[in-house]
């Protein structure tokens, strides 16, 4: 009498488990087309973010300039022809000064700074496309 108790505790749990893997699966397939219909979306948003964080960064960095006085012309000396010529940065991304101003402020704990957002969101949905073929 045991073992049949046993055998069907066993086959009702087994039967439990397949219909929650069906609801699950369901629920999982709705979500990735509901990810695949949201993908424009996303990406555009995100290319917006990235275009207003740029302009945002370019307002600060023209304030900063307009605020600080200009410093009177000086002729500045040659260099000898021995010595290194420093080399001028090249025009930096918004990106670039940010995290060149942020490099000095302590960091939050937890945070973790990002750097071209759309092209993290592009390779989510890349991965996902994979992970579905």
């Amino acid at each position: 009498m045991m073992p049949a108790l046993i055998d069907i505790i066993i086959i009702v749990l087994l039967v439990g488990t397949l219909v929650y893997a069906f609801i699950l699966d369901r629920r999982v397939r709705s979500l990735m087309e509901s990810l695949r219909e949201m993908e424009p979306m996303v990406g555009a948003f995100s290319s917006a973010v990235d275009q207003s964080t740029k302009s945002v960064e370019e307002l600060r960095d023209l304030s900063a300039k307009a605020q600080r006085p200009e410093p009177p012309v000086q002729k500045q000396a040659p260099q000898p022809r021995h010595a290194p010529a420093e080399a001028a940065p090249l025009s930096q991304s918004p990106a670039e000064k940010r995290a060149a101003r942020l490099k000095g402020r302590a960091q939050v704990r937890g945070q973790t700074a990002v750097q071209g957002k759309s092209e993290l969101v592009r390779t989510f949905f890349d991965i996902t496309k994979e992970r579905k073929e």
